[in-house]
C-alpha cells in the first residue's frame, strides 16, 4: 500500500491533477471567504474595541448592555457586542479605529488575506522548511480550500492574526542576531495571544526551547496594560480578568469537538484542560532540542480541543505535516492524518456538523491525537534509556 501511494504522487501526470485541483478548490473557498466576510464579519470586535476608546467598559455592554451605544449605530454592522477578549489584546486593535465600521471590515478582510500569505510563507521557512515543494504546495492549497479557513475568514475571526504572529515569534526566535531575535520574538509572542486559547498551548513550544525570558517579558507587558486599562475605564484589576472571562464563558459549551463539548461545558473540561496541560509542560522539560517537529504537532492537535473552538480555528492542523517530515511514520499514522483532514476540512461541512458527522470527526481526531501523543512520548522513553546505558 505505502509503495502503491508512493508511486501514484511520484506520477508527474497525478501530481499536477491533484495540485491543479486544490488550487481550483482553493480559488473557489477564497473568494467565498472574501464574500462572507464583507457581509459578515461578525467575530471582528470593531464595536469592542471601539467603545473602548471612549471609556465605555465593552465587557459591563456585553454582559448587560446599557443602551448608551445605541446612538452609535454599532449594531448596523456589527449586531452584538460579545468583547471576550482581555483589554492588553483588545488594545492591538485600536487602529482599525480610526476608520468607520464598514471601512474598518474591509480593513479586517485585506489584513486577514496579508496574514494568509504571510502563515504560508513563514510555515515554509520554519516548521515545514523540509518538505518537498509539490507536497507543501498541496497542503497550503488544501488550508485554503477546506472549510476551517474560508469560515475564519468569513466571520472575521482572529486565528490567522495570531497563528501569524505566533509563526514569525518562532522564526525570530531561530536568528543569530540576539538584540534581534529576543525583541522580534517578544513582540510577536505579546501580539499571538490575541487568541490565547489557541496560542497559550502552542506557546509551549517555547518553554520546549527554553526561552523564558522571552514569554516572561511578553507577560509583563500584558499585565502592564491590563493595569492601565483598569484606569481607562474605571475599574478594578480583577475585573479586567474576570469580567472578559465571563463573556467567553458562555460560549464553553458550544465548540466543534473540545472538552467543552464532551463535559457540556461543566468544570471538568477545565479539570482535564489543566491535565492535559501539565502532560504538554512536561513534556517540553523532557524532549531533546531536535524534537520540535514532533512536539509542535501535538501541541497543535491538543490546542484545538482543550478549550473552545469552533471549526474554523482547525485550519492550522496542516502544521501537523511536520510530524511526518521529522521521521518516516508508518502507512496507519499517514491514513490516520488523511481521515483527519478529510474530515476537518470537508465532511463536517457535507453533513452540517450534524450530531453523528461531530462524533465520527471527534473519535477519528482524538484517536489520532493520542497516537500521535503516545508516539512521542514512547520515542522520547525509548531515547533517553539508550542514554543512560
Amino acid at each position: 500500500m505505502k509503495d502503491f501511494m508512493s508511486s501514484l504522487w511520484g506520477n508527474k501526470g497525478v501530481r499536477i491533477t491533484v495540485i491543479a485541483l486544490l488550487a481550483a478548490m482553493a480559488a473557489v473557498s477564497l473568494i467565498q471567504g472574501i464574500r462572507n466576510a464583507a457581509e459578515f464579519s461578525q467575530d471582528f470586535q470593531w464595536d469592542a474595541v471601539k467603545a473602548f476608546t471612549m471609556r465605555i467598559n465593552p465587557y459591563d455592554e456585553s454582559l448587560h448592555p446599557s443602551g448608551i451605544l445605541d446612538a452609535y449605530g454599532f449594531e448596523d454592522v456589527y449586531l452584538q457586542m460579545e468583547a471576550n477578549q482581555f483589554p492588553s489584546l483588545l488594545m492591538l486593535l485600536i487602529p482599525y479605529t480610526f476608520f468607520a465600521p464598514l471601512t474598518a471590515r474591509y480593513g479586517w478582510i485585506a489584513s486577514n488575506l496579508v496574514f494568509t500569505a504571510g502563515i504560508v510563507i513563514l510555515l515554509g521557512k520554519t516548521f515545514l522548511k523540509t518538505a518537498r515543494k509539490d507536497v507543501f504546495a498541496a497542503f497550503m492549497l488544501l488550508m485554503i480550500a477546506g472549510t476551517p479557513y474560508r469560515n475564519q475568514l468569513g466571520v472575521g475571526q482572529h486565528s490567522l492574526f495570531a497563528f501569524f504572529f505566533f509563526l514569525l515569534a518562532v522564526w525570530f526566535d531561530e536568528r543569530e542576531d540576539r538584540r534581534i531575535s529576543f525583541t522580534g520574538t517578544v513582540v510577536c509572542l505579546f501580539i499571538c495571544y490575541f487568541k490565547y486559547t489557541l496560542t497559550v498551548p502552542l506557546c509551549l513550544y517555547f518553554i520546549y526551547r527554553r526561552r523564558y525570558a522571552k514569554i516572561a517579558v511578553s507577560v509583563i507587558l500584558h499585565v502592564i496594560l491590563t493595569v492601565f486599562s483598569a484606569w481607562w475605564l474605571g475599574d478594578s484589576l480583577i475585573n479586567m480578568i474576570v469580567k472578559p472571562l465571563k463573556v467567553s464563558g458562555a460560549l464553553a459549551g458550544e465548540g466543534c469537538l473540545d472538552f467543552g463539548v464532551i463535559f457540556n461545558g461543566s468544570k471538568a473540561a477545565y479539570a482535564a484542560a489543566f491535565a492535559v496541560m501539565a502532560v504538554l509542560f512536561v513534556l517540553a522539560l523532557r524532549l531533546e532540542e531536535n524534537r520540535g517537529s514532533d512536539y509542535i504537532s501535538v501541541l497543535t492537535l491538543w490546542s484545538l480541543i482543550i478549550t473552545y473552538h469552533r471549526i474554523y480555528d482547525f485550519f492550522i492542523i496542516v502544521i501537523v505535516l511536520a510530524f511526518f517530515l521529522a521521521k518516516e511514520r508508518s502507512i496507519y499514522y499517514k491514513a490516520g492524518y488523511g481521515a483527519v483532514l478529510a474530515a476537518v476540512f470537508f465532511i463536517l461541512r457535507i453533513f452540517s456538523e450534524s450530531p453523528g458527522s461531530k462524533l465520527v470527526t471527534g473519535i477519528l481526531y482524538y484517536a489520532f491525537t493520542l497516537a500521535v501523543t503516545v508516539t512521542v512520548f514512547r520515542e522520547d522513553i525509548k531515547k533517553t534509556e539508550q542514554l543512560r546505558k
